[in-house]
């Protein structure tokens, strides 16, 4: 309930006294008369502000909260706004915003130099004052363009993608306050939410993204527990309240240090009014309290047997009816509504009570610092030996993923003596034992870089036989008759990396797959992967036995062969051009020698057979009988080895590159380009 506008009402033939109207926080703004009215009850003879200066921008700020209120889809209007307006009442206090703040100093002078001029100062009233006073009509916009942000669907979905991690840390909340910097022209807010203690901003968005992660069909969850709601510590001071907390600090000065007390509760989430009241809230708090007590008194019992509180979250646990596990996992959860006196209570007990990365991983380092006490620190030269294999095993994950570890976890890591120093020393141990995550990261890297895991040669990547490791895996995969975790893991990366017919066929498939479909971004042909021809030529050889395949090799060639399309037809590669000049380098017919042979179909047939990587007996029948052109008498009288390479001279040149092949000396690259490149001789030697 405000104080009504007393000029409209005149206007409307009210007597000259005061009248009081039913508004929501956001229908305080009379635009007519360019005031801002105060709520009923305050403890102060103002009833409004004059805000004439802000007319525009709380006209603009009104007109787009009438949007918000449509795009609330879920939520209260009124849930939004008290949620934004706590947001941005939290930056009103912090000394970090106000450092970097231009905008709200103007406005808050002009507001409250307007309003005394017109309504006179109050006796005893000083900067802190005003400065309640006119709060909540200085930070308007500000609180409209939160709450426009905050039910955005997209910057919602954005929230959930960020938060990869646990939901208790803060790092989503800073992607969030950089685009609420931008929208609010203060690029640096996303530094303001990172150096000051969790707010209201960062439980909506935990919240936020645990609602995203929910299976369908969850309802999420409303009132007290909902996202929507605003707990105690982030509630902002109201008027009254904080106008009776300064009067008890000026009247204290001399009796003790009151103010100072009172300035502690209020920080705490109480107030000097709610105490001396006894409202109905004062029961419930105290009962909290009670609650919250008790609760550090039973993680302090088993800090002084255990050393530490990363207790597990199991039924074990309970110890005399009290779930110890479940209450700090409570209070994790809702670590952003912890007031500032319970987050020391328990920081107190343990600083990393409520680390940014799992429990499970807290209580293996306990268990690795337990060992170090009894044995000494660990070292990275002697491969970790003396510790017991689970942690052993611990310890070597540790140490593959060191660089994405936590600052915090590697400073912990360091108190076992495992520090950045002796993780290197431990890699640079030749004889030291590999982790199995290492190997695996050397799978996602070949898999990454060519698109499978069809290793069929000697294939070494950071040190690891990568073609050794993966057969044992499939040997035993296939001895357990399930798959296995690894894999599991695997098939993600290569749903066949282990199939029940010969690697060098899926790698042949692999090949044509990628020809006909198109290499997959950021991957790469490996170094003997055949050409597009040959790939093609040796899936329409498959769809030929397709009576002879498996049925998953049959649904693996139908798949390709609806890319394929129907088969080429055979022209020949060989100009007539080029051909008389080859004609002269060919020997002549041997004497005596009756039997024809076409030397032009015998050299077709020679390149076919080396572009598409075909046998023999697989030549086209435009060339006659692969018996006859098998025969390489033409290759043999010319002898010798000759060499070539792509340069500037006659095209009819580059058909002698189809002798060079049968030697072995010429790649397939040279034929990929046939009739189009040309070559030049380095060395010849003829018989």
């Amino acid at each position: 309930m405000v104080f009504a506008c007393r000029l409209c009402t005149a206007r409307r033939g009210a007597a000259d006294r005061p009248v009081w109207v039913y508004r929501q926080p956001w229908q305080r703004w009379c635009g007519r008369q360019g005031r801002w009215l105060f709520a009923v009850g305050d403890g102060h003879p103002l009833e409004f502000a004059d805000v004439s200066t802000l007319g525009a921008e709380l006209a603009q700020a009104n007109r787009r909260w009438g949007r918000v209120k449509t795009a609330a889809a879920g939520a209260a209007p009124g849930e939004v706004f008290a949620l934004a307006r706590a947001v941005v009442c939290r930056w009103w206090e912090l000394e970090d915003f106000w450092a970097r703040e231009t905008v709200w100093g103007p406005r808050l002078a002009g507001v409250a130099e307007s309003t005394q001029r017109r309504c006179g100062n109050v006796p005893g009233w000083g900067e802190a004052q005003w400065r309640l006073l006119v709060r909540d009509c200085v930070v308007f916009p500000e609180v409209v363009a939160v709450a426009a942000a905050l039910v955005d669907t997209r910057l919602v979905e954005r929230v959930g993608r960020q938060m990869k991690g646990l939901l208790r840390d803060r790092a989503g909340v800073e992607p969030f306050a950089a685009v609420l910097g931008e929208r609010l022209q203060r690029p640096w807010l996303a530094g303001v939410e990172r150096a000051g203690a969790p707010g209201p901003l960062a439980r909506w968005v935990a919240m936020t993204a645990r609602e995203q992660r929910k299976p369908d069909g969850v309802l999420p969850l409303r009132g007290f527990k909902g996202k929507w709601s605003v707990r105690a510590p982030h509630r902002p001071v109201e008027v009254g309240v904080g106008l009776l907390e300064l009067a008890s600090e000026s009247s204290s000065a001399d009796d003790g240090g009151l103010g100072e007390a009172a300035a502690e509760e209020r920080s705490n989430g109480q107030s000097v009014a709610g105490q001396s009241s006894g409202g109905p809230g004062w029961a419930l708090w105290q009962r909290e309290a009670e609650l919250f007590a008790d609760g550090v008194e039973r993680a302090r019992r088993h800090l002084e047997r255990f050393g530490h509180l990363a207790v597990a979250h199991t039924g074990s646990g309970v110890v005399d009816g009290f779930d110890l596990g479940r209450w700090l996992a409570g209070r994790r959860a809702e670590a952003v509504c912890l007031t500032a006196e319970q987050t020391a209570q328990l920081e107190g007990l343990d600083p990393w009570w409520n680390p940014p990365w799992p429990v499970g991983w807290q209580r293996f380092w306990h268990r690795v610092r337990r060992h170090v006490e009894e044995h000494g620190p660990v070292h990275g030269g002697d491969n970790l030996d003396g510790l017991p294999r689970g942690l052993q095993t611990w310890l070597r994950r540790q140490i593959l993923l060191y660089e994405t570890l936590h600052p915090g976890q590697q400073g912990l890591l360091a108190e076992l003596g495992l520090t950045a120093g002796e993780v290197e020393r431990f890699r640079a141990w030749p004889a030291r034992r590999r982790h199995p995550g290492e190997a695996f990261a050397a799978a996602q890297v070949y898999a990454a870089r060519f698109g499978h895991l069809a290793v069929t040669g000697a294939t070494v990547i950071d040190g690891i036989a990568l073609d050794a490791w993966l057969s044992s895996a499939r040997r035993r995969q296939r001895t357990t008759g399930r798959p296995t975790r690894l894999g599991t893991r695997l098939h993600a990366l290569d749903p066949w990396w282990n199939p029940p017919w010969a690697l060098s066929w899926q790698r042949m498939w692999w090949a044509a797959h990628h020809h006909l479909n198109g290499l997959p971004d950021g991957t790469q042909w490996w170094p003997d992967a055949p050409g597009k021809e040959g790939a093609v030529a040796w899936l329409r050889q498959q769809h030929t036995r397709t009576s002879l395949l498996l049925p998953g090799q049959r649904q693996l060639v139908a798949d390709l062969m609806r890319v394929a399309g129907d088969g080429p037809v055979w022209r020949p590669r060989i100009s007539d051009q080029a051909w008389h000049t080859l004609a002269d380098l060919l020997p002549s017919r041997p004497a005596g020698d009756r039997r024809y042979r076409n030397q032009r179909e015998i050299l077709e047939a020679i390149i076919h057979i080396a572009c598409t990587g075909q046998t023999w007996p697989h030549t086209p029948a435009e060339l006659g009988s692969f018996a006859t052109c098998r025969i390489t008498d033409p290759v043999q009288r010319l002898g010798g080895v000759v060499e070539f390479e792509v340069g500037q001279m006659a095209p009819q040149l580059l058909e002698a590159a189809c002798f060079t092949h049968l030697h072995r000396r010429c790649t397939h690259s040279l034929f990929s380009s046939f009739g189009e490149g040309t070559l030049r001789s380095r060395s010849a030697t003829a018989a």
